[in-house]
């Protein structure tokens, strides 16, 4: 049989979409990151400690090599100018031994999901289109977070136990994530902590296995740490009933060998029957993903749940729950607690009392295409106090001087008021053009392009336009004409990127949106 029928028909076995359980393998493969070892290895490198001598002083052990190596980084970070200031940039996160490690493995990793390497472009296009419940992860770095933009992102083996998790459309990192270094599991202390909570999350997790097929991407099927997390999933089920998991696992393997990818059966804990695909390319099985059925988008449909959840936990007796055709909502203002709609955005009547009671549905797609063509008419403390906190969590990047602005939080000097707003823009206040340049290659190659340093236009006209993507937020502000970014970024609003591509697009957006409406900057038209 066909090997997309195949797994396609197995899909069409569950009422619910696949969930992803994704290992270092999947960033090894399209960012070419390091595995645990390299990784120990560079820092080890770093501080000028020998890998050798501490792996055979933790006899070999990767926890235990960790370990040994955070104390002596410890030491050696405090008393030397390599932490290169970051004990003021990180002092809240100075909080035990290990944190200067963890400090550093974050701060390396923090841009590394930009490192998207060419031949994969297409298989990550067909990933981020695949229609999923949520993904697992062990992962530390953010290129989860980059795919699945719509998708909120809980921290550690405790964000599975947030009573704001609604097991749709969300990304659980359960060995924590760059974004919060002490979140990390890395030494053989991490994994102790770690184990003790094992029961408690492999119970969370055995909902989810049983109610969606779970792919495993990035795994050896010799995982020590995934083994152990099966193991105790296996416990938790009957002997009689180990073979209802044989449909629900699959395995997907990389083959060099594997010209076409291949559906086939395996064991693994010697009693637990699996599915295994072996491939070299994942395209196909991201195909597969990318045609599954779904009614209504993960995203929007775990909104929806998480407004609902608001409205059932207040004890407001007067909560009401009230349903209605989106084009007969004029004259309904006040008189419901809440408002869901579905369909195209511009038919829902942006009024004002419907608009005080929250948005519903709304993406960070659309707030990019309201920064480049104003016209989603929205009120900018909506977006502000009421959209932001759902659709900004794990978000790299997102405009938001336009709302800033339009709610009268940004003073004649630049100064903004952040009284109530949500973390997730507060922390984001004061990101000016250079947050959104990449270091490193493209920095110095930006060098040697005259263009960069003469305007918007003129390099626009000079280079390709992928070049342009990465080199336009090196263009100084002040030699930046407004009229000419717009223009550049409504004529290509619409264009079938990649997903690297896409995140330098709404990089771009984000520094227009700053030059723009900040009011740091004389603007130039």
């Amino acid at each position: 049989m066909d090997f997309k029928k195949n797994l396609s028909d197995h899909f069409k076995k569950f009422s619910a979409s696949p969930f992803l359980f994704v290992g270092s393998g999947m960033s090894r493969r399209y960012l070419g990151a390091e595995n645990w070892e390299e990784l120990l290895k560079r820092f080890c490198k770093l501080i000028g400690e020998n890998y050798t001598k501490i792996r055979s002083q933790a006899d070999g052990d990767m926890m235990r090599i960790a370990s040994i190596l955070a104390q002596s980084y410890s030491d050696k970070w405090w008393d030397s100018d390599i932490k290169g200031g970051k004990e003021d940039a990180y002092s809240n996160h100075l909080l035990k031994m290990d944190s200067p490690i963890k400090i550093e493995i974050s701060d390396y990793l923090k841009n590394i999901h930009e490192n998207i390497r060419e031949e994969y472009h297409t298989e990550i296009k067909l990933l981020s289109s695949s229609k999923i419940d949520g993904v697992i992860t062990t992962n530390w770095d953010l290129f989860l977070e980059s795919i699945f933009t719509e998708f909120s992102v809980f921290v550690g083996q405790d964000g599975l136990f947030s009573s704001r998790n609604h097991g749709i459309a969300e990304i659980y990192k359960i060995h924590g994530c760059s974004s919060e270094p002490n979140s990390l599991i890395l030494t053989s202390e991490d994994y102790d902590r770690f184990r003790k909570k094992n029961p408690y999350l492999s119970s969370k997790l055995l909902t989810i296995f049983i109610e969606h097929p779970i792919i495993f991407l990035g795994y050896s099927l010799t995982d020590p740490h995934i083994l152990e997390i099966l193991e105790e999933i296996v416990e938790c089920f009957p002997s009689d009933k180990i073979d209802a998991l044989r449909e629900n696992i699959i395995f997907v393997e990389w083959s060099a060998d594997a010209n076409e990818p291949v559906l086939t059966e395996s064991i693994i804990l010697k009693t637990l029957p699996v599915k295994l695909i072996r491939a070299n390319s994942y395209v196909q099985i991201f195909e597969v993903l990318s045609e599954v059925k779904r009614r209504i988008p993960a995203h929007i449909f775990r909104q929806i749940k998480d407004e609902l959840y608001e409205l059932v936990v207040t004890n407001d007796p007067k909560g009401k729950l009230y349903v209605k055709e989106a084009d007969d909502l004029d004259g309904t203002e006040g008189q419901h607690e809440f408002v869901v709609g579905y369909g195209a955005i511009s038919k829902i009547k942006m009024s004002e009392g419907i608009a005080k009671q929250g948005i519903v549905g709304v993406t960070r797609e659309d707030i990019v295409r309201d920064v480049i063509f104003d016209s989603g008419g929205y009120q900018a403390g909506s977006i502000l106090f009421d959209a932001f906190p759902s659709i900004i969590k794990g978000q790299v990047n997102i405009p938001i001087y336009k709302y800033l602005n339009g709610a009268g939080l940004i003073s004649e000097k630049g100064e903004v008021n952040s009284d109530g707003l949500c973390d997730a823009v507060k922390s984001r206040i004061g990101h000016g053009v250079e947050k959104f340049r990449p270091t490193g290659y493209e920095e110095k190659r930006s060098r040697g392009i005259p263009q960069v340093q003469e305007g918007i236009e003129q390099l626009y006209n000079a280079v390709d336009f992928n070049l342009f993507l990465r080199m336009a937020v090196f263009v100084p502000p002040e030699k930046v004409d407004l009229s000419d970014l717009e223009s550049i970024l409504k004529a290509h609003a619409d264009d079938d990127f990649s997903t690297g591509e896409r995140s330098q697009f709404i990089k771009i957006v984000c520094a227009y949106d700053f030059i723009k409406y900040s009011r740091r900057y004389e603007i130039k038209r």
